[in-house]
């Protein structure tokens, strides 16, 4: 990496190749005093399905965004352990479609220059029907995006 970045979004998706772009991105920006979001994003079209709409509880929503702050807030505080600043080192949780949350409605919004991903784990059936995140992010986002292997 050597061009100017200031602030990188890493967007995580608790797979292995989402844990190494994780650990790459914390260390280099720790190392180079950079601003990192770490960025996770319910997919909510996976609430419902076509036009009937299996759309959880309340509740079970609620339950749902917990437990992945918690997740967040566990990986927040192992960057912390590891020597990264509460200051540069954010944490953000979102609903909506990965694809374009990552591609351009976050990254606008918070200034990201650089865009970090893992590479896709899923398989070619998965990629046909829903498609890579990775794939659309790399067409389609407005700044550079690095794919970890």
């Amino acid at each position: 990496m050597t061009a100017d970045y200031q602030r990188i979004l890493v967007a995580i998706d608790w797979d292995s190749a989402s844990e190494r772009a994780l650990k790459a991105c914390a260390s280099y920006a720790r190392e180079h005093n950079l601003q990192l979001d770490i960025l996770h994003v319910i997919d909510s079209s996976l609430l419902s399905f076509g036009n009937i709409d299996f759309s959880p509880s309340s509740q079970k929503i609620y339950e749902l965004e917990q437990k992945n702050m918690y997740k967040l807030e566990q990986i927040l505080s192992n960057a912390l352990k590891n020597g990264s600043s509460e200051y540069q080192t954010h944490i953000h949780l979102r609903f909506g479609d990965p694809r374009t949350v990552i591609s351009s409605d976050f990254p606008s919004e918070y200034r990201n220059d650089l865009i970090v991903l893992g590479t896709t784990q899923k398989n070619r059936v998965q990629r046909t029907f829903v498609g890579s995140v990775s794939s659309h992010v790399v067409k389609t986002a407005k700044c550079d995006v690095l794919i970890v292997r």
